[in-house]
């Protein structure tokens, strides 16, 4: 497998988290509630910004890479309106490394960081026609709420909620 690295981004890092953030969005348009048409026009401030965020108690940027290179990308948050639960948001892993245990680790580690949080659950949304991430979901202990919702307005690509119990 080689050198697997896991890492908390900073707002140095605004040029790395952009690359693979809009990478995401190109290579899996129908897993996130936002386009790369819209956040390829954010501004350095916006980027910037996003990973020393105001607006939430705590988050937790993530990134892997593999021998070097960045393959992977999780946002883990606490919002100030709801302390007893982390969400996990931006979960992805390049083609190139997938089935390499990278969302494993990027998960472990939100999981991890959430327990130090002192929060009752983690959740997340996962497009319901993505059963290899569904199953990377279930086998971390998350289990699937039975509502769905649009993925995005006007939207039919469906996402259901996940959650993880934390201990």
């Amino acid at each position: 497998m080689g050198s697997i690295d896991v890492r908390q981004l900073t707002e140095q890092d605004w040029r790395e988290y952009r690359r693979l953030r809009l990478a995401s969005l190109l290579d899996a348009p129908d897993s996130f509630g936002s386009t790369f048409e819209k956040e390829r026009m954010f501004s350095e401030a916006a980027w910037r910004a996003r990973l020393t965020a105001t607006k939430v108690a705590t988050q937790l940027p993530l990134v892997v890479s593999l021998n070097g290179a960045s393959v992977g990308l999780a946002f883990g948050v606490v919002h100030s309106n709801c302390y007893r639960c982390a969400h996990v948001y931006q979960m992805w892993v390049a083609n190139s490394a997938r089935g390499q245990g990278v969302g494993k680790l990027l998960l472990q580690e939100i999981l991890d960081w959430a327990g130090t949080m002192n929060v009752a659950e983690v959740r997340l949304l996962v497009t319901v026609g993505n059963p290899a991430a569904i199953a990377l979901y279930q086998k971390l202990g998350f289990q699937a709420r039975p509502e769905l919702e649009p993925l995005r307005d006007g939207s039919k690509i469906m996402v259901q909620t996940m959650f993880c119990e934390v201990d």
